[in-house]
């Protein structure tokens, strides 16, 4: 009995302690696991048997400001929650990810990226462990790069606690904020941010046991517990952090934060050095104490140039912090912040952290209670994700690690809804990308399509979508690794077309209060959604989460029942993903009728018609019949009026063909999802037989992907002829045109595209088919089908070499060729096969096959460049338009260049081939540019001349050192639309003389050198610059008889550059 009541007595004892310490995650001491705190897991488990680890950190660490490094002690309260022994755990080191030799690094260099490392990441120095001690005796330990092993003196049991000290060091790198820990100057001071920076134990979960994957530099996942951290720095940086700032009257004094407000500092202009309000004194620190509860990481940002603003809601502070030079772009960021914390946490769940800061960081990186932003001017776009990652990551902690799309997707969802909740209370948002043109061109360029939609349906529309439920480190690359953001956001997009508004948002709320504080892996959430919704929702997830299917539906036929307003509609499903079909019909009296087709037994909240269901997948009932009543007649239906449903094609959703005409901008090229794109603009364009020719572009494409049309008629007006070349008694024609066509085969064979060409310009009549296949972003194969002919001896005088032409004879081809790039450090490759041979019904009789590399690399300050080209050919009758040059592109290959295609755009005594060089280059061939217009004599022993401009056969190299580093502007429009090159060449190569019967014989090696420049010139309306080429090739060392000097004054002008 004694015992007894001693128990009892403890018992009680327990209570009333526990309860003296009452929940205050603010201040000391940790009530993390108080029976009072609602946010620990323990009073409020999502599941039965459900457990997580806890863990409570002390960490006091010291930067030295000149050597950028952290001093850091470190004491880890750790208890096993689970029901299992420890017998040994794990640490991350973050840090250690950034260095030669790293996992991380490796997978760079396979991926083909070569990241630059600074000094300490040269030596392996990120994050460096001394010793981890228990009960003062230093453990065992097992480094594995951004993994430590540390092995227990005897195992910890469930229920029990354990305390590491940890004495380490973290190395800042000048520059490399992405890593999450960088430093970087503004103007004449450092910026840090503390991101990463410490030994962070692993979790232990319920699925994994323990979570130790490498660092790729992608995600994060730790435990809740409690932070209490001190940061001493140099006496003049503003600090903030994770947590509560508990000694802020000593650090941050009112008088200080008065001098410190934004308001003292919007007339400031952008980017005038800042002031100094704490004068830099070596050796005088200041000490920063956080106190953090229900939070897995502590984060950290300092500088001495930060100026604050304040916006509170709902007792929740958004804090924003602002370098002083960019204070005028920063005034309404605290007020868009707290807006987002408002609208999050009516719609999605509570906010549950006393305050948000929003820091400017060169960043877009979230950790609990702080945001790291980029830019100098924010965006509502930034501000909304980061922001929204206080849900999905800081509140909710999911795997983000195992599962990217648990918290980027979501997040990108937050992100787009809180865009869409702006526009619709009407406050203007900025946002990079949205420019007020696209806008206007229609109404659909909503954010949801700018940030979700439009970057899916490009990828989903060629096939290139990845499976959502994969390893985050399963992406090679940070583009792949973007699948996790659209899709992932799109998914839920669609979950809410499925579900409807209400239950929907009730849904995410429910998933967000069952988890957060928790750690929920995908198949939780799909539970949480079921569970709420109590609908079979597993066909849905298994679509969007465990494959890449598309959904493609279209509307097939329209037929009217007879003698009344009954109407059939035939729907088809082409894509391999089921859905539900919203669909809307627009009746001949302008009334609109709304229907709904479920898929399964459960029928959203609707206002419209509901149809039978149409039950089926892959090949079962792909068709479906509707039947309908529309008293009027129909004038047109549409499918998906709400525009969620990620249908890839949407050109087959709609009765009538959806087009949208424009005039052509210079931001024409926006994407339109519901729509094809038809573009009108005028083209004026001048050469010396046509003169001026007046003409029309009409320009077309869905998703810059299907059905491209690029049609362009032309009058030949023959105003301002070059009299000397126009022949008066020859027939020219009046009218031109070219219709080039392409579309994606995706739905027959993946990445591939199909190419149509029909040309009649300047003399020229070509047509042509091909093939395009991609097999990464790396490597290619192509066919092409080619017919080309110049029917008459007046088509011939367009040419700037009329010689190398013969007129009315048809050369057909068969063309084929592969592509593969390669990329290494400081360098790329490009390696290309290319074969020809004469078709059927061609005049002419030859074949060749040619095998060239690109060689570029990045030399200090300079830029090396190196093609290396041979080719092989044989055959009893050359079309010499198609033949090999020695100087560059043959006459077939000039006419891709609308410059040299034909005559009238230089002075006409600067081309042509004769016994001295000339003054035009196009880049190809042997490409020997000093050589150009030169009929390349060689004597043969027998004293007869052989002119070997052009062959069958041959051999060069050619190299470009770029020294135009070294020449730099501050001007920021050349900057931004004018870059200068220049450069230094030389050009080796041999080629063939003998006739197609006789054996291969082959003219002396020819080489040139000189110098060099071109100007690029860059528009808003155009992908590719327009690069105005100059050379001086100085030295010839088999100079024309008429020169006679190897070395001597010779000028070339060009159109792009040589290669």
């Amino acid at each position: 009995m004694k015992k007894r009541h001693v128990f009892v007595i403890v018992a009680l004892l327990i209570n009333t302690f526990l309860f003296a310490q009452k929940y205050n995650p603010l201040q000391k001491p940790n009530t993390y696991q108080n029976v009072d705190n609602p946010l620990y897991w323990k009073n409020r488990k999502p599941i039965e048997g459900y457990w997580q680890q806890d863990v409570h950190y002390k960490i006091k660490a010291r930067l030295d400001e000149e050597t950028d490094i952290v001093y850091g002690e470190e004491i880890l309260k750790y208890t096993n929650n689970s029901p299992h022994e420890l017998h040994h755990v794990f640490f991350h080191l973050y840090q250690q990810a950034f260095q030669p030799g790293s996992y991380a690094d490796n997978q760079l260099k396979n991926v083909e990226y070569f990241r630059q490392y600074g000094s300490y990441e040269q030596q392996k120095l990120g994050c460096i462990i001394e010793f981890v001690k228990h009960d003062n005796k230093i453990l065992k330990t097992e480094i594995d790069n951004t993994i430590i092993k540390v092995f227990l003196e005897k195992p910890l049991k469930s229920g029990e606690t354990i305390e590491f000290n940890i004495k380490f060091k973290a190395y800042f790198e000048i520059d490399t904020e992405w890593r999450r820990m960088g430093v970087y100057k503004v103007q004449n001071f450092k910026h840090y941010n503390g991101g990463h920076w410490y030994p962070r134990i692993a979790v232990y979960d319920m699925k994994f046991g323990w979570a130790t994957d490498q660092h790729f530099g992608k995600e994060f996942y730790g435990d809740f517990g409690t932070y209490d951290v001190e940061l001493t720095l140099a006496s003049n940086f503003i600090v903030e952090g994770t947590g509560f700032l508990t000694n802020r009257a000593e650090v941050l004094p009112d008088d200080l934060r008065k001098k410190l407000d934004i308001l003292n500092f919007v007339n400031k202009p952008i980017g005038e050095a800042p002031s100094e309000i704490i004068p830099y004194e070596k050796g005088k620190v200041k000490t920063w104490i956080f106190h953090a509860e229900n939070v897995h990481d502590f984060v950290w940002t300092a500088d001495p140039t930060y100026r604050i603003d304040e916006k509170e809601w709902n007792g929740i502070k958004a804090i924003a912090l602002v370098q002083e030079q960019n204070t005028a772009n920063w005034t309404q960021a605290a007020k868009t912040a707290i807006d987002v914390i408002e609208m999050f946490s009516k719609k999605f769940g509570m906010y549950n952290y006393h305050k948000v800061i929003v820091a400017d960081a060169r960043q877009g990186m979230e950790y609990p209670m702080i945001t790291l932003d980029s830019g100098s001017d924010p965006n509502h776009q930034l501000f909304a994700h980061e922001i929204g990652h206080q849900w999905f990551f800081g509140q909710v902690g999911s795997n983000e690690t195992y599962r990217g799309f648990l918290d980027e997707g979501f997040t990108q969802f937050l992100t787009v809804w809180a865009l869409q909740e702006f526009k619709n209370i009407g406050i203007e948002t900025k946002n990079f990308n949205s420019d007020e043109l696209k806008n206007k061109n229609f109404k659909e360029y909503t954010p949801r399509f700018e940030y979700v939609y439009e970057r899916y349906l490009k990828k989903a529309i060629r096939n290139e979508e990845g499976t959502l439920n994969s390893h985050s480190d399963d992406f090679d690359s940070w583009p792949e690794y973007r699948v996790v953001y659209r899709k992932g956001a799109t998914m839920l997009f669609n979950l809410q077309y499925v579900l409807g508004d209400s239950l929907f948002f009730e849904s995410m709320n429910y998933y967000f209060e069952k988890w957060k504080f928790c750690h929920p892996y995908p198949e939780d959430f799909r539970k949480a959604i079921i569970e709420f919704t109590q609908v079979d929702l597993n066909w849905f997830f298994d679509e969007w989460l465990e494959t890449s299917k598309i959904i493609d539906y279209a509307i097939k036929s329209v037929k009217r029942l007879k003698k009344n307003d009954n109407y059939i509609v035939k729907f088809k499903r082409i894509g391999e993903m089921q859905m539900p079909i919203d669909f809307s019909v627009i009746a001949k009296s302008d009334s609109t009728y709304n229907f709904h087709i479920p898929n399964t037994w459960f029928v959203k909240e609707t206002d419209a018609t509901v149809l039978p269901k149409w039950f089926g997948w892959r090949k079962i009932q792909p068709e479906y019949y509707a039947k309908i009543t529309v008293p009027s007649g129909i004038k047109n239906i549409k499918i998906d009026p709400s525009l969620r449903l990620a249908d890839i094609n949407m050109l087959n959703n709609t009765k009538k063909f959806p087009i949208k005409y424009f005039w052509r901008t210079p931001y024409s090229n926006t994407d339109n999802w519901t729509k094809y794109m038809f573009y009108v603009s005028p083209d004026v364009w001048y050469n010396a037989i046509d003169g001026f020719r007046f003409g029309l572009n009409l320009h077309g494409d869905y998703m810059k992907y299907l059905h491209k049309v690029d049609f362009t008629i032309w009058y030949n007006s023959h105003l301002a002829i070059q009299k000397k070349l126009f022949d008066e008694n020859l027939k020219y024609e009046k009218i031109s045109y070219k219709l080039p066509y392409s579309t994606g085969l995706n739905k027959y064979l993946d990445q591939t595209t199909f190419n149509v060409n029909a040309l009649y310009s300047e003399g020229l009549e070509s047509y042509s088919i091909s093939f395009i296949k991609k097999f990464n972003s790396k490597q290619k194969v192509y066919f092409l089908l080619k017919s080309m002919i110049r029917e008459e001896s007046q088509d011939i005088a367009y040419l700037i070499y009329p010689k190398d032409w013969g007129a009315g004879n048809y050369n057909n081809t068969v063309n084929f060729g592969f592509e593969i790039n390669k990329k290494y450090k400081k360098s790329k490759l490009i390696y290309n096969f290319y074969f020809k041979t004469s078709a059927l019904s061609s005049d002419y009789n030859f074949t060749f096959a040619s095998f060239s590399t690109k060689y570029y690399k990045e030399i200090g300050k300079f830029d090396l460049s190196n093609r290396t080209f041979f080719q092989f050919g044989f055959g009893t009758n050359w079309a010499k338009e198609s033949s090999l040059y020695l100087a560059g592109a043959n006459p077939e290959q000039l006419t891709d260049n609308q410059f040299f295609r034909s005559v009238g755009y230089f002075a006409h005594d600067w081309y042509g081939f004769g016994d001295q060089t000339n003054h035009i280059h196009s880049g190809g061939g042997l490409n020997l540019r000093g050589y150009s217009g030169y009929f390349a004599n060689y004597e043969l022993s027998n004293g007869d001349i052989k002119q070997t401009y052009f062959g069958s056969t041959g051999a060069s190299t050619s190299f470009e050192l770029d020294f135009d580093k070294l020449i730099k502007s501050n001007s920021t429009i050349i900057r931004n639309f004018i870059k200068f090159d220049t450069y230094l060449f030389s050009d080796i190569g041999i080629i063939n003389y003998n006739e197609p019967e006789e054996a291969l014989k082959f003219a002396d090696i020819r080489v040139d050198a000189g110098i060099g420049a071109d100007l690029k010139f860059y528009s808003e309306s155009s992908s590719a610059p327009l690069i105005l080429r100059f050379d001086v090739p100085i030295f010839l060392n088999h100079p024309s008889y008429e020169d006679n000097d190897y070395i001597t004054y010779r000028w070339l002008i060009g159109i792009g550059r040589a290669f």
